[in-house]
Protein backbone atom coordinates (compact mmCIF):
# COMPACT_ATOMS: atom_id res chain seq x y z
CA UNK A 1 0.00 0.00 0.00
CA UNK A 2 1.37 3.39 -0.96
CA UNK A 3 1.89 6.23 1.49
CA UNK A 4 -1.16 8.04 0.04
CA UNK A 5 -3.54 5.24 -0.97
CA UNK A 6 -7.10 5.75 -2.12
CA UNK A 7 -9.62 5.67 0.68
CA UNK A 8 -10.95 2.31 -0.40
CA UNK A 9 -13.62 2.06 2.24
CA UNK A 10 -15.57 4.82 0.62
CA UNK A 11 -18.52 6.15 2.52
CA UNK A 12 -20.93 8.52 0.91
CA UNK A 13 -23.90 10.81 1.03
CA UNK A 14 -27.48 10.55 2.08
CA UNK A 15 -29.05 11.93 -1.07
CA UNK A 16 -32.75 11.29 -0.90
CA UNK A 17 -33.36 10.54 -4.52
CA UNK A 18 -36.15 8.84 -6.36
CA UNK A 19 -33.64 6.51 -7.91
CA UNK A 20 -32.28 5.64 -4.48
CA UNK A 21 -35.71 4.97 -3.08
CA UNK A 22 -36.37 2.48 -5.81
CA UNK A 23 -33.19 0.60 -5.22
CA UNK A 24 -32.57 0.74 -1.49
CA UNK A 25 -34.36 -2.02 0.42
CA UNK A 26 -35.16 -2.09 4.09
CA UNK A 27 -32.11 -4.27 4.75
CA UNK A 28 -29.81 -1.71 3.20
CA UNK A 29 -29.53 -3.46 -0.17
CA UNK A 30 -29.34 -1.21 -3.19
CA UNK A 31 -27.39 -2.69 -6.05
CA UNK A 32 -27.16 -6.38 -5.25
CA UNK A 33 -29.00 -9.05 -3.29
CA UNK A 34 -27.62 -9.51 0.21
CA UNK A 35 -28.09 -12.06 2.97
CA UNK A 36 -29.54 -10.85 6.25
CA UNK A 37 -27.25 -10.81 9.28
CA UNK A 38 -27.26 -13.88 11.48
CA UNK A 39 -29.28 -12.90 14.57
CA UNK A 40 -27.20 -15.26 16.66
CA UNK A 41 -23.99 -13.44 15.85
CA UNK A 42 -25.12 -9.83 15.48
CA UNK A 43 -26.87 -7.64 17.99
CA UNK A 44 -27.95 -4.06 17.57
CA UNK A 45 -28.89 -2.61 20.92
CA UNK A 46 -32.61 -1.82 20.91
CA UNK A 47 -34.14 -1.24 24.36
CA UNK A 48 -37.49 -2.90 24.80
CA UNK A 49 -39.06 0.43 25.58
CA UNK A 50 -37.74 2.09 22.44
CA UNK A 51 -40.33 3.37 20.04
CA UNK A 52 -39.83 4.59 16.52
CA UNK A 53 -38.60 8.17 16.92
CA UNK A 54 -39.02 11.08 14.58
CA UNK A 55 -36.36 11.27 11.92
CA UNK A 56 -35.75 14.98 12.34
CA UNK A 57 -32.46 15.93 13.99
CA UNK A 58 -32.37 17.35 17.47
CA UNK A 59 -32.83 21.10 17.67
CA UNK A 60 -29.73 23.20 18.05
CA UNK A 61 -30.74 24.04 21.58
CA UNK A 62 -30.64 20.41 22.64
CA UNK A 63 -27.38 20.17 24.48
CA UNK A 64 -23.96 21.60 23.86
CA UNK A 65 -22.60 21.57 20.33
CA UNK A 66 -19.02 21.05 19.23
CA UNK A 67 -18.22 24.70 18.78
CA UNK A 68 -14.72 24.92 20.13
CA UNK A 69 -14.68 23.09 23.45
CA UNK A 70 -11.96 20.48 23.66
CA UNK A 71 -13.04 16.88 23.27
CA UNK A 72 -10.35 15.85 25.73
CA UNK A 73 -11.29 14.20 29.00
CA UNK A 74 -8.52 13.71 31.58
CA UNK A 75 -9.55 10.17 32.47
CA UNK A 76 -10.32 8.99 28.95
CA UNK A 77 -7.29 6.72 28.62
CA UNK A 78 -8.24 4.97 31.84
CA UNK A 79 -11.84 4.75 30.70
CA UNK A 80 -10.78 3.11 27.44
CA UNK A 81 -9.07 0.30 29.33
CA UNK A 82 -11.93 -0.18 31.76
CA UNK A 83 -13.45 -3.64 31.84
CA UNK A 84 -16.61 -2.35 33.50
CA UNK A 85 -19.28 -3.22 30.95
CA UNK A 86 -22.91 -2.66 31.87
CA UNK A 87 -24.34 -5.45 29.78
CA UNK A 88 -27.01 -2.98 28.70
CA UNK A 89 -27.81 -1.50 25.33
CA UNK A 90 -26.99 2.10 24.52
CA UNK A 91 -29.85 4.22 25.78
CA UNK A 92 -32.03 5.56 23.00
CA UNK A 93 -30.68 3.17 20.36
CA UNK A 94 -33.08 3.03 17.44
CA UNK A 95 -34.89 -0.07 16.25
CA UNK A 96 -32.99 -1.59 13.34
CA UNK A 97 -35.86 -0.90 10.96
CA UNK A 98 -35.52 2.79 11.76
CA UNK A 99 -31.74 2.63 11.33
CA UNK A 100 -32.24 1.20 7.87
CA UNK A 101 -34.92 3.74 7.00
CA UNK A 102 -32.66 6.65 7.89
CA UNK A 103 -29.26 5.34 6.83
CA UNK A 104 -29.82 2.64 4.20
CA UNK A 105 -29.55 5.18 1.34
CA UNK A 106 -25.88 5.58 2.32
CA UNK A 107 -25.17 1.99 1.32
CA UNK A 108 -25.70 2.44 -2.41
CA UNK A 109 -22.19 3.29 -3.63
CA UNK A 110 -19.62 1.87 -1.22
CA UNK A 111 -17.31 -1.12 -1.60
CA UNK A 112 -16.77 -1.44 -5.36
CA UNK A 113 -13.29 -2.74 -4.65
CA UNK A 114 -14.68 -5.59 -2.60
CA UNK A 115 -17.15 -6.91 -5.16
CA UNK A 116 -20.13 -6.30 -2.91
CA UNK A 117 -23.07 -3.91 -3.00
CA UNK A 118 -22.16 -0.25 -2.92
CA UNK A 119 -22.84 2.52 -0.44
CA UNK A 120 -23.70 6.17 -1.09
CA UNK A 121 -25.90 8.29 -3.33
CA UNK A 122 -27.59 6.90 -6.41
CA UNK A 123 -27.74 8.57 -9.77
CA UNK A 124 -29.38 7.59 -13.03
CA UNK A 125 -28.52 4.07 -14.27
CA UNK A 126 -25.75 4.04 -16.83
CA UNK A 127 -26.22 2.43 -20.22
CA UNK A 128 -26.60 -1.33 -20.17
CA UNK A 129 -23.26 -3.05 -20.11
CA UNK A 130 -21.41 0.08 -19.03
CA UNK A 131 -18.79 -0.29 -16.34
CA UNK A 132 -17.42 2.18 -13.87
CA UNK A 133 -14.65 2.21 -11.28
CA UNK A 134 -14.27 3.82 -7.90
CA UNK A 135 -12.24 6.97 -7.95
CA UNK A 136 -9.35 7.66 -5.59
CA UNK A 137 -9.28 10.42 -3.05
CA UNK A 138 -5.60 11.39 -2.97
CA UNK A 139 -4.19 14.72 -4.14
CA UNK A 140 -7.61 16.30 -4.42
CA UNK A 141 -8.92 13.73 -6.86
CA UNK A 142 -12.66 13.71 -7.41
CA UNK A 143 -14.68 10.63 -6.50
CA UNK A 144 -17.37 11.31 -9.04
CA UNK A 145 -16.57 8.09 -10.88
CA UNK A 146 -19.17 5.41 -10.24
CA UNK A 147 -18.95 2.18 -8.30
CA UNK A 148 -18.78 -1.14 -10.12
CA UNK A 149 -21.51 -3.64 -9.48
CA UNK A 150 -21.15 -6.85 -7.49
CA UNK A 151 -21.22 -10.24 -9.15
CA UNK A 152 -24.81 -11.23 -9.73
CA UNK A 153 -26.04 -7.67 -9.32
CA UNK A 154 -28.10 -5.71 -11.81
CA UNK A 155 -26.33 -5.07 -15.09
CA UNK A 156 -27.20 -1.36 -14.89
CA UNK A 157 -24.30 0.43 -13.22
CA UNK A 158 -25.16 3.33 -10.98
CA UNK A 159 -23.39 6.68 -11.06
CA UNK A 160 -22.79 8.36 -7.69
CA UNK A 161 -23.62 12.02 -7.37
CA UNK A 162 -20.65 13.24 -5.37
CA UNK A 163 -17.71 15.36 -6.42
CA UNK A 164 -15.35 15.13 -3.48
CA UNK A 165 -14.47 12.57 -0.83
CA UNK A 166 -11.58 13.88 1.29
CA UNK A 167 -10.36 12.70 4.68
CA UNK A 168 -7.87 13.80 7.33
CA UNK A 169 -6.89 12.51 10.74
CA UNK A 170 -5.18 9.54 12.35
CA UNK A 171 -4.56 6.33 10.43
CA UNK A 172 -3.82 3.18 12.41
CA UNK A 173 -1.04 0.99 11.08
CA UNK A 174 -1.69 -2.67 10.40
CA UNK A 175 -0.06 -4.57 13.25
CA UNK A 176 -0.15 -8.16 14.44
CA UNK A 177 -2.28 -8.50 17.56
CA UNK A 178 -4.26 -5.29 16.99
CA UNK A 179 -7.66 -5.71 18.62
CA UNK A 180 -9.27 -2.35 19.37
CA UNK A 181 -9.35 1.44 19.33
CA UNK A 182 -10.89 4.15 21.46
CA UNK A 183 -11.31 7.93 21.31
CA UNK A 184 -13.18 10.88 22.78
CA UNK A 185 -15.10 12.41 19.87
CA UNK A 186 -17.00 15.67 19.58
CA UNK A 187 -20.62 15.86 18.50
CA UNK A 188 -22.71 18.79 17.33
CA UNK A 189 -26.39 19.62 17.48
CA UNK A 190 -25.70 22.77 15.47
CA UNK A 191 -24.49 21.11 12.29
CA UNK A 192 -27.36 21.06 9.82
CA UNK A 193 -26.77 19.41 6.46
CA UNK A 194 -29.01 21.03 3.85
CA UNK A 195 -27.45 19.89 0.57
CA UNK A 196 -28.78 16.47 -0.40
CA UNK A 197 -25.50 15.10 -1.75
CA UNK A 198 -23.52 15.92 1.39
CA UNK A 199 -22.79 13.44 4.16
CA UNK A 200 -20.32 14.20 6.93
CA UNK A 201 -18.65 11.46 8.94
CA UNK A 202 -16.67 13.21 11.64
CA UNK A 203 -15.19 11.59 13.48
CA UNK A 204 -15.39 8.01 12.22
CA UNK A 205 -13.32 5.32 13.91
CA UNK A 206 -12.34 1.88 12.66
CA UNK A 207 -9.83 -0.16 14.70
CA UNK A 208 -6.96 -2.10 13.12
CA UNK A 209 -7.05 -5.88 13.15
CA UNK A 210 -9.85 -6.77 10.72
CA UNK A 211 -12.72 -5.40 12.80
CA UNK A 212 -16.34 -6.27 12.11
CA UNK A 213 -17.52 -2.86 13.31
CA UNK A 214 -16.84 0.80 12.55
CA UNK A 215 -18.13 3.50 14.92
CA UNK A 216 -19.33 6.49 12.90
CA UNK A 217 -20.59 9.95 13.81
CA UNK A 218 -23.00 10.68 10.97
CA UNK A 219 -24.54 13.95 9.77
CA UNK A 220 -27.02 13.82 6.88
CA UNK A 221 -29.94 16.04 5.80
CA UNK A 222 -32.26 13.87 7.88
CA UNK A 223 -30.25 12.91 10.94
CA UNK A 224 -27.45 13.44 13.43
CA UNK A 225 -26.34 10.09 14.81
CA UNK A 226 -23.64 7.93 16.31
CA UNK A 227 -23.90 4.72 14.33
CA UNK A 228 -22.27 1.32 13.87
CA UNK A 229 -21.36 -0.02 10.44
CA UNK A 230 -21.27 -3.82 10.05
CA UNK A 231 -18.20 -4.85 8.03
CA UNK A 232 -18.63 -8.62 8.38
CA UNK A 233 -22.17 -9.66 7.45
CA UNK A 234 -24.76 -7.13 6.27
CA UNK A 235 -22.07 -4.59 5.29
CA UNK A 236 -24.53 -1.88 6.16
CA UNK A 237 -25.37 0.50 8.97
CA UNK A 238 -26.69 -1.82 11.65
CA UNK A 239 -27.28 0.32 14.77
CA UNK A 240 -27.51 3.98 15.72
CA UNK A 241 -28.51 6.46 18.40
CA UNK A 242 -29.69 10.02 17.74
CA UNK A 243 -27.54 12.89 18.98
CA UNK A 244 -30.04 14.79 21.13
CA UNK A 245 -30.24 16.21 24.64
CA UNK A 246 -30.63 12.78 26.22
CA UNK A 247 -27.57 11.50 24.38
CA UNK A 248 -25.54 14.54 25.42
CA UNK A 249 -26.46 14.07 29.07
CA UNK A 250 -25.83 10.34 29.18
CA UNK A 251 -22.84 9.89 26.89
CA UNK A 252 -21.00 13.23 26.95
CA UNK A 253 -21.69 14.24 30.53
CA UNK A 254 -22.13 17.79 29.31
CA UNK A 255 -18.69 17.96 27.68
CA UNK A 256 -19.96 17.87 24.09
CA UNK A 257 -17.88 14.77 23.33
CA UNK A 258 -18.56 11.05 23.80
CA UNK A 259 -15.97 8.35 24.41
CA UNK A 260 -16.44 5.32 22.19
CA UNK A 261 -14.47 2.17 21.62
CA UNK A 262 -14.54 -0.83 19.34
CA UNK A 263 -12.83 -3.91 20.76
CA UNK A 264 -12.48 -7.54 19.82
CA UNK A 265 -14.14 -9.67 22.47
CA UNK A 266 -13.40 -13.08 20.92
CA UNK A 267 -10.47 -13.92 18.68
CA UNK A 268 -11.86 -17.36 17.87
CA UNK A 269 -15.04 -15.98 16.28
CA UNK A 270 -13.59 -12.55 15.39
CA UNK A 271 -16.30 -10.88 17.47
CA UNK A 272 -16.13 -7.09 17.85
CA UNK A 273 -18.23 -4.78 20.02
CA UNK A 274 -18.91 -1.04 19.62
CA UNK A 275 -19.47 0.55 23.01
CA UNK A 276 -20.20 4.04 24.39
CA UNK A 277 -19.11 5.17 27.85
CA UNK A 278 -22.12 6.04 30.01
CA UNK A 279 -21.28 9.01 32.25
CA UNK A 280 -24.33 8.36 34.42
CA UNK A 281 -23.32 4.82 35.36
CA UNK A 282 -19.54 4.94 34.69
CA UNK A 283 -19.94 1.80 32.60
CA UNK A 284 -19.75 0.86 28.94
CA UNK A 285 -23.05 0.36 27.09
CA UNK A 286 -23.16 -1.70 23.90
CA UNK A 287 -24.33 -0.26 20.61
CA UNK A 288 -23.59 -3.19 18.29
CA UNK A 289 -21.77 -6.54 18.27
CA UNK A 290 -20.82 -8.58 15.24
CA UNK A 291 -18.60 -11.53 14.35
CA UNK A 292 -17.37 -13.20 11.18
CA UNK A 293 -14.96 -12.38 8.38
CA UNK A 294 -14.23 -8.77 7.55
CA UNK A 295 -15.37 -8.14 3.97
CA UNK A 296 -13.26 -5.05 3.39
CA UNK A 297 -10.02 -7.01 3.43
CA UNK A 298 -8.41 -4.32 5.61
CA UNK A 299 -6.25 -4.83 8.68
CA UNK A 300 -5.32 -1.17 9.22
CA UNK A 301 -7.74 1.42 10.59
CA UNK A 302 -8.51 5.10 11.15
CA UNK A 303 -9.93 7.83 13.33
CA UNK A 304 -10.60 10.57 10.80
CA UNK A 305 -12.82 13.28 9.47
CA UNK A 306 -14.37 12.03 6.25
CA UNK A 307 -17.01 13.61 4.08
CA UNK A 308 -18.78 13.46 0.75
CA UNK A 309 -20.05 16.60 -0.90
CA UNK A 310 -20.44 18.50 -4.13
CA UNK A 311 -18.66 21.63 -5.26
CA UNK A 312 -20.72 24.66 -6.28
CA UNK A 313 -20.04 26.98 -9.16
CA UNK A 314 -17.99 29.17 -6.82
CA UNK A 315 -15.51 26.35 -6.33
CA UNK A 316 -16.51 25.98 -2.69
CA UNK A 317 -17.91 22.67 -1.40
CA UNK A 318 -21.38 22.67 0.11
CA UNK A 319 -19.92 20.86 3.13
CA UNK A 320 -17.76 23.92 3.74
CA UNK A 321 -20.84 26.07 4.31
CA UNK A 322 -22.55 23.41 6.44
CA UNK A 323 -19.54 23.12 8.80
CA UNK A 324 -18.63 26.81 8.92
CA UNK A 325 -17.82 28.09 12.39
CA UNK A 326 -17.97 24.64 14.02
CA UNK A 327 -15.12 22.71 15.60
CA UNK A 328 -14.81 18.93 15.29
CA UNK A 329 -12.28 17.09 17.34
CA UNK A 330 -11.03 13.65 18.31
CA UNK A 331 -8.73 13.26 21.29
CA UNK A 332 -7.34 10.59 23.59
CA UNK A 333 -7.09 8.37 20.52
CA UNK A 334 -5.70 5.00 21.53
CA UNK A 335 -5.26 1.53 20.12
CA UNK A 336 -5.25 -1.87 21.73
CA UNK A 337 -2.84 -4.68 20.91
CA UNK A 338 -3.24 -8.12 22.50
CA UNK A 339 -5.39 -6.52 25.19
CA UNK A 340 -2.95 -3.73 26.05
CA UNK A 341 -3.87 -0.09 25.39
CA UNK A 342 -1.44 2.54 24.05
CA UNK A 343 -1.97 6.12 22.92
CA UNK A 344 -1.86 6.64 19.18
CA UNK A 345 1.72 7.56 18.26
CA UNK A 346 4.30 7.07 15.54
CA UNK A 347 4.68 3.51 16.81
CA UNK A 348 1.18 2.52 15.73
CA UNK A 349 -0.24 5.37 13.63
CA UNK A 350 0.42 7.84 10.83
CA UNK A 351 -1.64 9.84 8.33
CA UNK A 352 -1.77 7.55 5.30
CA UNK A 353 -5.45 8.33 4.67
CA UNK A 354 -4.96 12.08 4.55
CA UNK A 355 -6.06 14.17 1.59
CA UNK A 356 -4.48 17.59 1.07
CA UNK A 357 -6.34 20.59 2.48
CA UNK A 358 -7.27 21.63 -1.04
CA UNK A 359 -9.31 18.45 -1.47
CA UNK A 360 -11.93 19.85 0.90
CA UNK A 361 -12.62 22.85 -1.35
CA UNK A 362 -13.01 24.99 1.76
CA UNK A 363 -10.65 27.98 2.01
CA UNK A 364 -11.92 28.91 5.48
CA UNK A 365 -11.30 25.46 6.96
CA UNK A 366 -8.30 24.68 9.15
CA UNK A 367 -7.05 21.29 10.31
CA UNK A 368 -4.51 20.66 13.03
CA UNK A 369 -2.87 17.49 14.30
CA UNK A 370 -2.66 18.78 17.85
CA UNK A 371 -0.60 15.85 19.08
CA UNK A 372 0.68 13.12 16.78
CA UNK A 373 -1.41 11.04 16.53
CA UNK A 374 -3.72 11.03 19.53
CA UNK A 375 -5.49 14.38 19.02
CA UNK A 376 -6.68 16.22 15.91
CA UNK A 377 -8.95 19.22 15.44
CA UNK A 378 -10.84 20.62 12.48
CA UNK A 379 -12.37 24.10 12.43
CA UNK A 380 -14.87 24.56 9.62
Amino acid sequence: MSLRPSLTRLKSTAAVLTAAAGLVLAGGLSTAAQAAPDPASASASTPASASTPASAPAPASAGRAATGASAAAPDAIGVCSSATVSGAAVRGALPQTEVHRLLAPLTAQHRAQYGIAAKGPLGAPAAAGATSGAAGTGAGASTAAGASMAAGASTAAVRPLVDIHPAQGTAFKSQSGADGSCATQSVSTQLTVRESATTIYTPTMYPPGGSCVELVTVYTPSSRMVAAWDWCRSVNFAASVTINSAFLTTYTGGTGAYTGRVIRTSAASNTWSAQLYNHSTSRWDTLFTQSGTNQSGRTDGWDIEELYSTVGSSGRAYSCDEMAGLTFESSNISVRNNGTWSVASTANSDTHYDSPNSAFYCPTRSFQMVSAYDHWKDVG
